[in-house]
């Protein structure tokens, strides 16, 4: 580790956390309401007051859908400072 004096390593000097994030779902129109995926519709609607709870209301339909070849696989972080 270098010396406190040597900043040349910061902000990876000390101790951070990295998150890695999987979104699903959302209202923003990213998935149009007419997707389809594995032959399923999109469970909930971009203009729903409720599109969380429509989103788990059809677990059924979707999550037999999720398998780990789908899954967010990270092999390699790198993270570089300028």
């Amino acid at each position: 580790m270098k010396s406190v004096e040597d900043d040349s390593m910061a902000p990876f000097d000390s101790e951070f956390y990295l998150i890695l994030n999987v979104a699903v779902g959302g209202i923003n129109g990213y998935f149009p309401d007419n997707s389809v995926n594995a032959g399923y519709s999109k469970p909930w609607e971009n203009n729903s007051n409720q599109a969380a709870f429509d989103f788990w209301s059809k677990k059924d339909d979707w999550y037999p859908t999720w398998s780990d070849s789908s899954a967010m696989q990270i092999n390699d972080i790198k993270i570089y400072q300028n």
